[in-house]
């Protein structure tokens, strides 16, 4: 049997068996088929639908294959809770077969929410037919019954139950995002950690360079610090070449009556006195000074070898 509906009509019935003639510019209320659902009527000690919506899915674990990407709903009504679980997946394509795109959908039903008042049976096609037992909604077949009546939804005052289908929710594994949602948890918890170690270090070291810079007066900021470590690494090279230069003549090859008479250092020169010394000596007191390419300049006058050293 074919479901033929009015260009104007908003209500629709749908069932994989039914043929329904779709009007592009028209926006329909799809009433979804019990095949295209499970429903169950229970009463739980909870107060609001949302709470019994975390649990929805134990509620189908022996009626739908496991690991089954299926989306649920659930609605009160008097002291019973209804849950449904649906594949968005499956509903979409029927949809799609039967030419409806998302742009002519206004909202999507159950048949349960919008047809449960039902008081006869109602004919859906040639096998099958609604009918109401103990609340619930459900198809039977058409030979069960010795009269029904055709379905007649066009006038039919829908409820607040809608529900949005989501177009790529089966491209999504529920325990992928799980297991995705406490890696980021875990991630979270890491970094964070992380970061207050690193925040107290960082805090430790400013502390301990704040020491260190009162301790010993240094500047503010490092181009000064470098600065003044620049012109002690002069003032240390400086010395230490005095020293050595001092430390050579102390050490150098003088005779029993040759003697230092005194040395000076100024301007970045050192000046040496050694009495005593002949012309001839002059060159066995210079020797070290050679090997070292010190720069240097030296003469004898009245017996005194007068020699003055670049630092």
């Amino acid at each position: 049997m074919s479901l033929v509906f009015k260009q104007q009509q908003q209500n629709i019935y749908l069932d994989a068996s039914a043929d329904i003639d779709v009007d592009s510019k028209t926006k329909y209320n799809v009433i979804l088929s019990p095949n295209l659902y499970w429903v169950k009527k229970v009463s739980l000690p909870l107060k609001y639908a949302r709470d019994v919506k975390k649990i929805a899915h134990t509620l189908f674990e022996e009626s739908i294959p496991e690991n089954s990407l299926y989306s649920y709903h659930v609605y009160k009504k008097e002291d019973n809770f209804f849950i449904f679980a649906y594949d968005d997946k499956e509903i979409l394509s029927l949809l799609e077969s039967k030419g409806i795109t998302t742009a002519n959908i206004s909202a999507i039903y159950f048949a349960q929410s919008e047809l449960d008042a039902m008081q006869d049976i109602y004919k859906v096609n040639d096998l099958e037919a609604l009918h109401v037992k103990d609340g619930i909604v459900i198809l039977l077949p058409l030979k069960w019954f010795e009269t029904s009546q055709p379905l007649n939804i066009i006038d039919l005052k829908l409820s607040k139950e809608k529900i949005k289908l989501q177009q790529y929710h089966h491209l999504i594994n529920s325990n992928i995002i799980v297991k995705t949602i406490v890696f980021l948890l875990l991630f979270i918890a890491v970094f964070s950690v992380e970061f207050f170690i690193y925040r107290y270090q960082k805090e430790q070291i400013v502390k301990q360079k704040n020491k260190i810079f009162t301790k010993y007066h240094l500047k503010p900021t490092m181009m000064q610090n470098k600065s003044i470590l620049n012109d002690y690494e002069r003032i240390y090279k400086t010395q230490k070449r005095v020293r050595e230069t001092i430390a050579g003549f102390l050490k150098a090859n003088l005779s029993k009556s040759e003697k230092i008479e005194d040395i000076s250092y100024q301007n970045k020169v050192i000046k040496v006195i050694i009495s005593h010394v002949s012309k001839e000596d002059e060159k066995r007191i210079m020797a070290p000074f050679y090997k070292q390419k010190r720069t240097y300049n030296s003469h004898i006058s009245n017996g005194k070898l007068y020699i003055e050293v670049k630092i």
